[in-house]
């Protein structure tokens, strides 16, 4: 019998490791990787400690559980951490012994570490929203039958104007009394007041950061758009803000000396329309070298700034944080009318300056499939903008590979290139 997998120490390990090579390779990169690593270093140091671990959807608001001082530990953080490599089929293998292969891989793998054993603890409680889409509402119910934690579902709504607000904060005041019970913690308003501050600010970072990317030509790395969407599994924390701060100062810096991230003069400046390529994060990469194309925005992306004003205000606290959720990627665009996903599209197209668009649309999101006819007529024939569209799976390597991906954006590229020639 082989012995049992430590999933978490792996990860943690690997993240470590990342550091310490950018340190000797990327210097001026640290920053982004010691991001990620300091929440897994989180995570281990809360189950080595005993500190309360609550297993979570990234869209469910972190800052109910720092507040309580628990670790949120955030499930679609393991998927998209080992989406590049080979670890992923042990899991989206063992998943499909018990669902459908339909199933989003996001999800299998989730079900598929947790029965395993990898996890190596059992959470102190268990949370889940209804949303973003009906893979998740299945089997994060069967996650949490497996650990028989203490479980609380928010009820998430389809509708964003103030009824749907109110109905939300309603559930998350719901929500953060179970987990008081759960954890046997009560509320600390200066703890939570704190907390929110640092949720406050790393929400207006993240909007600044995304305001700097309108720049032409773009001052940031294409990859940051993936590395800011998962700041939302922090939020609350404190080391976020150091991330968000170090990455604007440094996007300011270059936008001062109109520089941009391309070895060339910036010719493509890309909109993705649908999900990141979580396991071929690197093609984005190389577009940049090969193609001097920056992936400037993406449809999913964090971008709200909900503030709160008053972090002592309670009711207030849950209304923001409401909207935060409903806000949140893949929530604010997929799971609601599809005018939503419509009026986000347009607003990017017209804020950032796009001149070409990418629907890579993930297996598992059926559900965006059905708007993808809708967004990409809009881009072409609104924007006169081109529109590659193809289908992946972001977190099982064995659907499409990256060389098939790179040669479906190659001969898209070459197409393009051809044609403005002939112009």
């Amino acid at each position: 019998m082989s012995e049992q997998l430590d999933l978490v120490k792996l990860i943690a390990d690997q993240s470590a490791s990342i550091v310490e090579y950018s340190k000797k390779k990327y210097p001026d990169r640290v920053y982004m990787f010691e991001f990620m690593n300091n929440y897994w270093k989180d995570v281990i140091n809360a189950r080595e400690s005993g500190k309360p671990i609550v297993m979570c959807p990234p869209n469910f608001p972190m800052e109910l559980i720092y507040a309580l001082d628990a670790v949120p530990f955030v499930l679609e953080q393991v998927p998209t951490r080992l989406a590049s490599g080979k670890e992923t089929f042990k899991y989206i293998d063992l998943a499909e012994q018990y669902i459908p292969a339909t199933v989003c891989a996001m999800d299998k793998i989730i079900l598929g570490a947790a029965l395993s054993g990898d996890f190596q603890f059992t959470p102190d409680a268990f949370l889940y929203c209804s949303l973003p889409c009906d893979n998740a509402r299945a089997v994060y119910p069967l996650v949490a039958e497996h650990y028989k934690t203490p479980t609380f579902c928010v009820d998430t709504p389809y509708r964003r104007d103030k009824i749907g607000y109110d109905y939300i904060a309603e559930n998350f005041k719901e929500a953060y009394e179970f987990l008081q019970k759960a954890l046997g913690k009560e509320h600390n308003e200066e703890r939570m007041a704190q907390v929110i501050r640092n949720s406050n600010r790393s929400a207006q970072l993240l909007t600044e950061c995304s305001k700097l990317r309108r720049f032409q030509p773009c001052p940031l790395p294409s990859r940051m758009t993936i590395m800011n969407g998962m700041v939302g599994s922090t939020m609350g924390a404190a080391y976020p803000i150091d991330f968000l701060e170090e990455q604007l100062a440094s996007g300011q810096k270059t936008a001062a000396r109109h520089g941009g991230v391309t070895p060339g003069a910036e010719k493509y400046r890309i909109l993705w329309l649908q999900n990141m390529i979580w396991s071929n994060a690197s093609i984005m990469d190389w577009m940049e070298t090969k193609y001097n194309a920056v992936s400037v925005m993406d449809d999913f992306g964090f971008q709200t700034d909900y503030m709160v004003s008053n972090p002592y205000d309670m009711e207030e606290v849950y209304n923001v944080l409401g909207q935060r959720s409903l806000g949140y990627p893949m929530v604010h665009g997929a799971c609601g009318p599809a005018e939503k996903y419509v009026e986000m599209t347009e607003a990017c197209m017209e804020s950032y300056s796009i001149n070409l668009a990418i629907y890579a649309g993930h297996v598992g999101c059926k559900h965006t499939w059905a708007s993808a006819k809708i967004i990409s007529d809009l881009v072409k024939e609104k924007y006169n903008v081109p529109v590659l569209t193809f289908d992946l799976d972001s977190l099982d390597i064995r659907y499409k590979s990256t060389d098939e991906i790179k040669q479906i954006i190659t001969e898209f590229m070459e197409t393009l290139e051809s044609n403005e020639k002939q112009a």
